[in-house]
């Protein structure tokens, strides 16, 4: 299960507060497609990857904008991470709102298990090169 852990911290009170929320939302689609019942609810998971994709829209937005501002050296690969995701997420919602998906319990664990494996990938291979990086942004905005 994707969990938060304090050593995933950035040290960027917005970044590390979106990426809790991520986690949850991620913990949200994970319950929903391990159901007690294996039936998995297509407008539950539906509305779960909406609010995700959402979700992940505003933190890029927020976490490119700082590393912009900041002048950040890892800026172009960031990005290059968080347009994969959101290409991956379409394409998801895309077939989940087509009916697609073939069997959605198979679906669910994948996108499951790529959810919370890239989640956590990014964070400590990629956002945690941030630390310490782009504190005038941070201030500038406080």
């Amino acid at each position: 299960m994707a969990t938060w852990q304090e050593h995933m911290r950035v040290g960027i009170d917005v970044v590390d507060d979106d990426h809790q929320e991520l986690f949850a939302l991620v913990r949200q689609f994970e319950e929903a497609s391990k159901t007690a019942s294996g039936q998995v609810d297509p407008a539950e998971i539906g509305h779960i990857l909406e609010r995700l994709q959402a979700y992940v829209h505003d933190h890029f937005e927020r976490e490119e904008t700082a590393q912009q501002e900041a002048g950040y050296e890892g800026y172009a690969e960031n990005k290059r991470q968080h347009d994969e995701l959101r290409a991956t997420l379409e394409k998801f919602l895309v077939k989940h709102r087509a009916g697609d998906w073939g069997d959605l319990k198979v679906a669910t664990e994948n996108m499951r298990s790529f959810l919370a494996i890239w989640l956590q990938e990014h964070i400590m291979k990629t956002d945690r090169k941030m630390r310490g990086r782009i504190l005038p942004w941070v201030r500038k905005r406080a």
